[in-house]
């Protein structure tokens, strides 16, 4: 999982427990998802029919943003993926490719929709990154996701099988082992025990289940740049053919398991 997704869904799942409880446990800067940030900040355009259009800072950091969400009267947070095609797992491998997190602010009559964007400044050596994240998308209608956790459990664990005896056959033990590991994280009792941020949600709010999908799908994001798993190529058309289908599927899979974890 990359910082930029670990660090929406964290503010997503944080986010929802300070509107519910006006409060929430450590979260900035001590989460974990924050450890190579400067600074964090929440921007949005305000309008002007006499002037150009100004960027306005409407909160310093993640905490002054949860209480400018329920000063405004925001009713929940939720994950939405936006994909740009079905090649989106090849286009993972270059910055900005693979598709759009955005975290849906969820108010009575309609929603908006935050991005965030990373710059890296290179003078600072432990924390380089300064990240916005800006409302891009304004009073629309609400989307809140919503998939069946379990059917979507059983849909990637179908892929899972088939791309790790794929994998096994056609590439290398690697590889098989790391989709394997997936499956089985799909049944553990205790699926986030290693995982590298384990601050990465307020774990208390979500089911069994949920955790199950989204630690499973973690491990299954094996997507990227060179050494990743869509930097191959085989020689045989048909088994070529067999990697990109389910490669598709398995992205698919995974950005729809992420969702349905958290929004679910």
């Amino acid at each position: 999982m990359t910082g930029i997704l670990a660090q929406t869904i964290a503010t997503v799942s944080y986010g929802n427990e300070y509107l519910k409880l006006n409060k929430t446990n450590e979260f900035y800067p001590q989460n974990s998802t924050f450890q190579h940030c400067n600074n964090v900040d929440f921007r949005e355009m305000k309008k002007n029919i006499f002037t150009k259009d100004t960027e306005i800072i409407v909160a310093n950091n993640p905490i002054e943003w949860f209480e400018f969400l329920k000063k405004n009267c925001c009713q929940k947070l939720s994950l939405y993926f936006q994909s740009e095609n079905d090649d989106d797992y090849r286009a993972s491998a270059f910055v900005g490719g693979g598709g759009n997190w955005y975290i849906e602010a969820i108010y009575k009559n309609h929603s908006d929709f935050w991005i965030s964007n990373w710059k890296h400044n290179k003078e600072l050596k432990d924390k380089p990154w300064n990240v916005t994240y800006g409302k891009s998308i304004s009073k629309r209608a609400t989307i809140n996701r919503q998939y069946d956790v379990l059917e979507t459990k059983n849909d990637l664990q179908n892929i899972l099988e088939r791309i790790t005896e794929f994998a096994y056959q056609e590439t290398t033990e690697n590889w098989g082992k790391i989709f394997e590991n997936s499956k089985i994280t799909l049944e553990s009792e205790n699926p986030e025990v290693d995982f590298y941020h384990a601050d990465l949600l307020c774990w208390e709010n979500y089911k069994i289940k949920n955790r199950q999908l989204l630690m499973s799908a973690s491990k299954a994001l094996v997507f990227g740049g060179m050494g990743s798993w869509n930097d191959m190529w085989f020689e045989k058309e048909e088994v070529e053919k067999l990697y990109t289908e389910m490669s598709r599927e398995l992205y698919k899979m995974i950005m729809k398991g992420i969702e349905s974890s958290i929004n679910g």
